[in-house]
Formats: C-alpha cells, sequence, structure tokens
C-alpha cells in the first residue's frame, strides 16, 4: 500500500511538473528598419525598459526574458513578442496568453534594451516596469500604469504622460507637457515650456521652468506639494485652493490674498500660471 501511494505522487508529480522549468523565456537581439523621424512603438509588461537616441540609423532591439521557477504547476503559458516594420515605423508587441497556477517558486527577470535614431518619435504602453530614456528627441507619449519614468537629455518639444502610480524625472523639457497621474512624484528641472497641463491627485510637483508671454500653465493636484520655480520670464499667477498652505518668494509680488484665493505677479511677462490645490501645499520660487 505505501509503495502504490508513492507511485501515484510520483507520477502526479511528473504530470505537473515538479522540477526546474525555462518555460516562458524568450530572447531577441536583431536590428530592424526605422527612419530617423519614424514611430517607435512598445507595449509591454512588468519590463525594465531602456531607450537609447544615438546618430544610429537602424533600430536594435535586445529582449531577455529569463522565467526561474520551482514548484508545482497546472496550466501553461505562452510568450511571445511581434516585431513589425511600416513605412519607417517599427512597432514592438509583447503577447501573452494562457493561465499557470502553481505551488513554488515563479519569478521574472525581463529587460529591454532599444537603440534608436535620436529623433524618432515613441509610444509606450505598459502595465508595470521601471523605464529609463536617454537623448530620444521627437515626441513622448508614455500611458502606464505602475511604473518609474526617467528622462535624459531628451529635446523634443512634446511630452505627455498618463500614469497611476509611480516617479516621472525629468533633467530637461521644452514644447508642451501634459500629465494625468493618481499617485505620482514628479521631479523637472531646467525646463523651457510654453504649455503644461497637468492633473495629479496624490504626489509632489516639483517644476523648474521659464515662463513664455502667450503661454499657459495650469496645474491641478489634490495633496501634496506643488513647487512652482521660474528660471525666466514673467507673469500673472493664480491660485485657488482650499485648505493649502502658499509660500511665495525670491522676486514675486502678492496682489491677492484670500481663504480660497491667491495672486501674483512675477517679473514684467504675460505669461499665465493657474495653480488649484485642495489639501496640496504651494510654493512659488523666483529664480532668474
Amino acid at each position: 500500500m505505501k509503495f502504490f501511494t508513492l507511485f501515484l505522487a510520483a507520477l502526479l508529480v511528473s504530470q505537473l511538473g515538479l522540477s526546474q522549468t525555462k518555460e516562458g523565456d524568450f530572447h531577441l537581439d536583431k536590428d530592424f528598419k526605422i527612419s530617423a523621424n519614424g514611430t517607435l512603438t512598445l507595449n509591454c509588461s512588468d519590463a525594465r525598459v531602456t531607450i537609447k537616441g544615438s546618430s544610429r540609423t537602424t533600430a536594435h532591439v535586445k529582449i531577455d526574458r529569463d522565467v526561474e521557477s520551482k514548484g508545482l504547476f497546472f496550466g501553461h503559458r505562452e510568450f511571445a513578442v511581434d516585431i513589425d516594420e511600416n513605412g519607417g515605423d517599427l512597432s514592438i508587441r509583447e503577447r501573452s496568453n494562457g493561465t499557470v497556477s502553481m505551488v513554488g517558486y515563479y519569478n521574472v527577470k525581463y529587460t529591454i534594451l532599444i537603440e534608436v535614431p535620436e529623433g524618432i518619435n515613441l509610444e509606450v504602453r505598459g502595465d508595470d516596469g521601471n523605464y529609463s530614456l536617454t537623448s530620444i528627441h521627437g515626441a513622448i507619449d508614455m500611458r502606464l500604469d505602475d511604473a518609474d519614468l526617467d528622462l535624459i537629455g531628451c529635446k523634443g518639444n512634446n511630452f505627455k504622460f498618463r500614469l497611476d502610480d509611480g516617479d516621472i524625472h525629468m533633467d530637461q523639457g521644452a514644447g508642451r507637457l501634459e500629465i494625468d497621474a493618481d499617485d505620482a512624484d514628479i521631479d523637472i528641472r531646467h525646463a523651457g515650456f510654453t504649455e503644461v497641463i497637468a492633473d495629479v491627485d496624490d504626489g509632489d510637483i516639483l517644476i523648474q521652468t521659464s515662463i513664455v508671454g502667450n503661454g499657459h500653465y495650469l496645474i491641478d493636484a489634490q495633496d501634496g506639494l506643488i513647487s512652482f520655480t521660474v528660471l525666466g520670464g514673467g507673469g500673472t499667477f493664480e491660485v485657488r485652493h482650499d485648505d493649502a498652505r502658499v509660500t511665495a518668494e525670491g522676486g514675486f509680488k502678492v496682489v491677492e490674498k484670500t481663504e480660497n484665493h491667491s495672486q501674483f505677479t512675477f517679473g514684467d511677462g504675460s505669461a499665465r500660471v493657474d495653480l488649484r490645490a485642495d489639501d496640496a501645499r504651494v510654493r512659488l520660487i523666483g529664480n532668474q
């Protein structure tokens, strides 16, 4: 009886897969065509993504997905990547289907490295992960769930970010900036935006930018901190607030200050900056 029980257990283990498995691994290292001002579209999830721009004329794509697992498995899961070259554009789309239930250990190490011409436009749709962009000078459109985003040396003039949770760091910026986020910390330095539209529920928004006469800057925050540093230019600052603490330093002049509304001017410019805060703190800094 004992022998029969052990035999059944061994048979069950062999059928369900109690062993080290490499199912789900994926590796790609290849060049693809993309024009100097084409669009790179990337759809992925749970990856560490690095995209670098340079003077190169093709796109080099390196994807490594390593699965480490050990345990008792039920079901099957397929992973693949579809890549499409189309009229100077390049589309990279992750495809994953199937379900696996298990008892044991499961870990995925998933990295994507893409080297492209620096003038390309970028569209990314992702769930979780970390994204690092360097020297991408075209329009950048990122729609992410839970992710951290770093932009280094990106000299384009159109930035659009939508995310649930995560952080955004930019070491420079110009043109138009649009941010729609739930829980996010935003840190943007050395910028020269002509338009900013930002809506963040919880989190700190730190922006250093010059402002222009025909520019419009609208930031709406529920909780956290809005810190707006003026690097150049001038204009009128309207702050509408509920339970917010508003401070201004470095050349700002108070025009009006009530329980729910504060107005300041800075310099001689005609830019308009509208800040809306519920429980967020607001800090204005002049740094010309």
